[in-house]
């Protein structure tokens, strides 16, 4: 059983929210498990107040599912939740990278080369975890670097999905490979100033991942 975690009163439910968000999007908490109120309460120490609180808060992230007279359980993402998202994530990461294509400095895409060749290293020897995080960094950055507040707003209300999507599809020999090399090759079109060709190869490389993930599910 994990260690019962500390909350002070100020923070006792966005603490709770963020323990459970992360346990479902890192597959502790797999799609289509019930959620146990009472296994729950005894692990964090908490009341149902809190529990409750940050299990409607997962439901506004669609990351929880409330079945009337049978309980709460985790999402069951469907194709057209993939396809939506990852729709809206293609048509703001495009408008990210025409701004962020212009400012991004060469020493900050070669450190994104760096981060780059470590991750494949790391694939090589069959570690998969520093791509994920490489991954959530490779994109954010290019989206903070917009400068664009309500793009950035928008995009952090995507995040938690798209996480989710990234952990539970199936890891092959290939996609992180794949991705990890598409990335460098947009850094590589922003490092020259060709914005037009960042912009495709990020909506190459979005489509890509959504078709990998979509034939998860279909």
């Amino acid at each position: 059983m994990e260690e019962k975690l500390l909350f002070d009163n100020l923070n006792l439910n966005e603490r709770v929210y963020v323990h459970l968000r992360e346990k479902i999007i890192n597959n502790v908490l797999k799609p289509g498990s019930k959620i146990e109120y009472d296994q729950i309460m005894v692990e964090l120490g908490i009341s149902r107040t809190p529990l409750r609180d940050a299990l409607n808060r997962l439901q506004h992230d669609k990351l929880v599912e409330v079945k009337p007279r049978s309980g709460t359980y985790v999402g069951i993402p469907t194709p057209k939740d993939i396809k939506e998202v990852y729709d809206v994530r293609k048509s703001l990461e495009t408008l990210a990278i025409a701004n962020a294509a212009k400012t991004i400095t060469k020493e900050q895409c070669q450190a994104l080369f760096d981060e780059a060749d470590q991750v494949e290293s790391e694939l090589k020897k069959g570690n998969v975890e520093p791509f994920f995080l490489s991954d959530r960094h490779f994109h954010q950055k290019i989206i903070y670097q917009s400068d664009n507040s309500r793009l950035i707003e928008i995009m952090n209300s995507l995040e938690v999905q798209v996480r989710w999507f990234g952990i539970i599809m199936t890891i092959n020999h290939e996609r992180p490979f794949r991705a990890n090399a598409m990335h460098r090759e947009i850094v590589q079109a922003i490092y020259d100033r060709r914005v037009d060709d960042a912009k495709r190869l990020m909506e190459q490389h979005i489509d890509e991942v959504r078709e990998d993930i979509l034939s998860d599910f279909l």
